[in-house]
């Protein structure tokens, strides 16, 4: 699947649309762009370009790296010390299930993004729908995070515009299920979906 130049521009004209007080047809200001992973290089250079383009425009925009956010939230665990890796020796499954749970890191990820974290993002939390944020590279969240687990959380807590790149594809036998990284099918997703 070839980048789709098409699909991007109409991501660009809803979201310019949302940061003038549109409506989407979630019912939420936010979007997801499926993209082929093979093309994470080229989707980040057009992202972080619009990013510019808008905040150029006046607006205030800001954009996030998930994976910095990540490693803020694995710094706040146990994981990252010599407990954490001496339970990762002992049951490497086991942990990743404990850490995936959606009251684990998917929530602490959530809370990390509302309440802001010093030098990676500011705080989501309220905001307006004039207000955008561009969440970067959540690949990097594979296996603990799915995408429709940090846009549950924001939902009814933000109202910024939130655009969500995301690596993956539909999945053929249903359509309205998305499949992160081409592994792992995800349950429907309120924002719009565009690509």
């Amino acid at each position: 699947m070839p980048w789709d130049s098409a699909s991007f521009e109409l991501l660009r004209s809803e979201v310019e649309s949302s940061l003038q007080g549109a409506r989407s047809s979630g019912g939420v200001p936010f979007f997801v762009y499926v993209y082929d992973p093979r093309e994470e290089t080229r989707c980040l250079r057009h992202m972080t370009a619009a990013a510019r383009a808008l905040g150029a425009g006046g607006r205030h925009v800001q954009v996030v790296y998930l994976g910095q956010v990540l490693a803020h939230v694995l710094r706040q665990t146990l994981y990252l010390s010599e407990a954490g890796k001496r339970a990762e020796a002992r049951d490497r499954p086991g942990l990743l299930r404990e850490l995936s749970r959606p009251e684990g890191l998917p929530a602490r990820m959530t809370t990390a993004l509302l309440e802001g974290v010093d030098g990676v993002c500011e705080e989501l939390r309220g905001g307006s729908q004039g207000q955008c944020v561009f969440l970067l590279r959540a690949g990097a969240l594979y296996p603990f995070v799915h995408v429709s687990q940090l846009l549950d959380g924001l939902e009814n807590q933000t109202s910024w515009t939130v655009v969500v790149p995301f690596p993956g594809s539909h999945n053929p036998a249903k359509p309205e299920a998305l499949r992160f990284l081409n592994e792992t099918d995800g349950p429907y997703y309120r924002a719009r979906i565009i690509g």
